[in-house]
């Protein structure tokens, strides 16, 4: 091969990485048992090179026309601390209407890609989803900043009774040849 001209066959290729390396470390159902729904597993599957798998399911025995939503991200200092994403809001009215809410959408969009059951419209409920979910980094911010995170999920019924609830800790870690603050 000559210097300056590509090789012939190859395809040719954008580096389109990121500054970080992404990886959920674990999924964690919180306040169960729930009174109105049933968990039957929910399993966190590490995977060597690949996306965290999270492979749940859960039966929901009656239909809803309301299922509030809650979303916090928090990222560690000493201890958990809210960081950027703090998110309420009611799923059945915004996937009916869709009002410009920035963040909101952004989360959407994440969802309805990976679990189109879920981010249908109302009514919700009864039935069992069975849900293996991953998430890609191509999906992911284009820059945060290194550290340990951990964003937690509620889903609450009308009546303020919590239908499902989830914790998922993730690491971000810089690349390069200096390393992160938070590895030194």
């Amino acid at each position: 091969m000559e210097s300056g001209k590509p090789t012939a066959g190859l395809p040719q290729r954008r580096n389109e990485s990121k500054q970080y390396t992404f990886k959920i470390l674990k999924y964690i159902s919180k306040e169960t048992p729930y009174k109105r729904t049933h968990l039957h597993y929910f399993k966190t599957i590490l995977r060597r090179n690949q996306p965290t798998l999270l492979n749940m399911s859960l039966t929901i025995p009656e239909v809803l026309n309301y299922v509030w939503v809650r979303i916090k991200l928090h990222y560690k200092f000493n201890t958990f601390q809210p960081f950027l994403i703090d998110m309420e809001q009611e799923a059945c009215e915004y996937i009916r209407n869709r009002p410009i809410i920035p963040q909101t959408d952004y989360i959407y969009e994440t969802f309805v890609k990976r679990l189109p059951a879920i981010a249908g419209p109302c009514p919700h409920g009864n039935r069992t989803y069975d849900i293996v979910w991953w998430l890609e980094e191509r999906y992911t911010p284009r820059s945060i900043p290194a550290g340990e995170y951990r964003l937690d999920m509620k889903f609450v019924a009308i009546d303020n009774v919590t239908l499902f609830a989830s914790e998922t800790y993730f690491t971000a870690r810089r690349n390069g040849i200096l390393r992160s603050m938070i590895e030194w």
